[in-house]
């Protein structure tokens, strides 16, 4: 062995201000001091390590292991300033001087820190851990002195760096697959999942259970087949059809994109998901949607399954809200997406999302195939993700609503072009007439004769931020004249026609039943 040398470390650390970890070995080798940069011998497996760990391909220039690191948040140095050291040997350090750690705690964002290898770890636990009171993790070396351990177990023992980094270890996409390979429900955009198909159903799925979706999904492809159908159906077909899914927008900007596909892409669907997002109604989700499932594109598709999943997966304690989790989400999902199989990958997660790593109650989480890499599950706390700001109380109006009726006809009420239910038709409202007095005061009011009325009964309609306490009233033999239609822009429609001529809230649905239940009788 050669004589012991006094060396001065070389290389400033690496690191930014966004620097998650911190990786400390415990002295430059030989290669890494002629290089000029860490763990610089050519069978050091350092780089092969953490390229696997972060999914990239091997760097080999300092520019690329750098650019690697910053990009995934990994701030690396080592425990010694300088020593006395025989070549490269770790075993010959002698009189060690440890570096101070405090700039790069100061100036990053170091949860945790790392020793590569047992002397990193001694020098860290014996000059640095009182200083920075933060213990450290020792993990097996990578050097290639460290026979005993190869490739794959040194992997698996490195996987401990994803949590902190808020990344998933390799094979997490492929484990995802074989859980779906064994419960994928069977459904009809599935088995044929044509970019029409799978469009329309990812726009009715958006705030809708699958149970309630399948028999609307069906009716409608009966009745629109396809993108041409879609662009050319009238608009009050269109919202009767779309009637009792609610956010009617969704409908409406259906037509729409229809439309824009027919003038400007020929009537065909496309299958970049940059164009997709050109489209009325599309958006990152969606058009990560269609263009993984009917074309095979590895674009992520983040929702609100996705995004509850991975925040307890990595215990990520940003607000589900946040623009930057969003982000980090689609980044991490686009790293471990499979090449061969994105469309079945997005379609697992929705599957694990509203069957196992449920939003409401108790999680099962012995049947989640992610269960032993769970970071809320390991803590005990899956209830506490996604963590959610706290929502504003909705607004609450009072409303009196009006059943008038006459040889088989009743009065109905278009609402406005613009804001909530856009275009519906409804019975006359009015509101904070919540009394029998009240109800028949407003119908004098209006010149409409109610010595009949009767009471149809308390409903109550909750929309996402707003909701409607409602009291119903009958009145059988209503005459309400010519002018007083065109005064109050009201028509008259049969009541056989309520079910499939004019589409209404699902607000109203109890009312309408009755009048249409006390017709049959």
């Amino acid at each position: 062995m050669k004589e012991p040398k006094r060396i001065e470390h070389p290389i400033p650390p690496l690191y930014d201000k966004e620097s998650r970890i911190l990786i400390l070995g415990s002295f430059p080798s030989v290669k890494s001091r002629e290089s000029a940069f860490f763990y610089g011998h050519p069978r050091n497996r350092f780089w092969e390590i953490m390229a696997a760990l972060l999914r990239e391909n091997t760097p080999s220039t300092v520019e690329e292991k750098a650019s690697m690191l910053h990009r995934n948040h990994v701030a690396v140095w080592d425990v010694i300033k300088s020593c006395e050291i025989s070549g490269s040997s770790d075993s010959s350090i002698r009189n060690v001087k440890a570096n101070d750690l405090t700039q790069i705690l100061e100036e990053g964002k170091i949860c945790r820190i790392f020793c590569n290898g047992a002397t990193s770890f001694k020098y860290y636990k014996k000059y640095m851990e009182a200083k920075t009171g933060m213990p450290a993790c020792r993990l097996p070396s990578t050097s290639p002195a460290n026979a005993a351990f190869g490739r794959e177990r040194l992997i698996e023992e490195w996987k401990v760096i994803c949590q902190p980094l808020r990344i998933l270890p390799p094979g997490t996409g492929e484990v995802l697959l074989d859980w779906y390979d064994h419960n994928a429900r069977i459904l009809p955009w599935r088995t044929d999942p044509s970019p029409y198909h799978v469009w329309i159903s990812e726009i009715m799925l958006q705030q809708t259970r699958v149970e309630a979706v399948l028999t609307y999904y069906h009716r409608w492809m009966e009745e629109v087949p396809d993108v041409e159908a879609l662009a050319r159906i009238s608009d009050e077909r269109l919202l009767k059809l779309w009637e009792g899914l609610g956010y009617y927008n969704r409908a409406r900007n259906l037509k729409k994109a229809a439309g824009q596909i027919m003038k400007d892409y020929g009537g065909v669907i496309p299958s970049d998901a940059e164009e997709l997002k050109k489209l009325s109604g599309i958006g990152d989700y969606t058009s990560g949607a269609i263009a993984s499932i009917a074309f095979g594109k590895q674009e992520p598709a983040v929702d609100g399954n996705a995004i509850r999943i991975f925040s307890r997966l990595l215990a990520d304690d940003r607000p589900a809200s946040s623009g930057r989790m969003r982000k980090d989400l689609e980044k991490e999902i686009r790293r471990i997406l499979p090449a061969d199989r994105p469309g079945d990958f997005n379609q697992a997660l929705m599957d694990l999302g509203s069957g196992v790593c449920l939003p409401n109650g108790k999680p099962l989480c012995d049947s989640c195939p992610f269960e032993s890499i769970c970071m809320a599950k390991k803590d005990g706390r899956q209830l506490s993700y996604p963590v959610k700001k706290e929502k504003k109380a909705r607004r609450s109006y009072r409303y009196g609503v009006f059943i008038l009726l006459k040889e088989g006809e009743v009065i109905l009420s278009k609402r406005p072009a613009g804001g909530l239910l856009a275009g519906l038709w409804e019975f006359p409202m009015a509101e904070d007439v919540c009394s029998l007095e009240a109800a028949s005061r407003f119908l004098q009011n209006e010149g409409i004769d109610c010595s009949d009325i009767k009471r149809l009964g308390h409903r109550k309609h909750i929309f996402s931020h707003v909701e409607w306490e409602m009291e119903g009233y009958l009145v059988e033999e209503a005459e309400v004249t010519s002018s007083q239609l065109k005064e109050k822009n009201w028509i008259r429609a049969a009541v056989e026609e309520l079910e499939e001529g004019y589409a209404m809230p699902s607000a109203f649905e109890a009312y309408k039943s009755s009048i249409l239940k006390g017709r049959k009788e």
